[in-house]
């Protein structure tokens, strides 16, 4: 059984929304030791979050989910435009 091309579209849109999902995490651990290295987190609020391994951890961990995300969601996209530009 062959798919149509609007169901391949459809699978590729799924696999991208996932991608989306997954990287959301990534972006806000990278987003939070951002804040942590430049602003710093209240060691009497946040004690645990004021140690700069956490945050150097906090951007790795977040960084490397992106870096993920972006590799990924560029091969989605041209697989997209792959098959958008087929003739027929």
């Amino acid at each position: 059984m062959t798919l149509t091309k609007d169901e391949k579209l459809a699978a590729i849109q799924k696999q991208m929304l996932m991608v989306a999902v997954i990287d959301f995490p990534g972006t806000l651990l990278m987003a939070a030791g951002l804040y942590g290295l430049f602003a710093g987190f209240d060691a009497a609020a946040y004690p645990l979050l004021a140690n700069p391994m956490l945050i150097f951890a906090m951007i790795g961990i977040g960084g490397c989910t992106m870096a993920w995300g972006l590799v990924k969601m560029l091969q989605l996209a041209r697989a997209k435009q792959l098959l958008l530009s087929e003739q027929g």
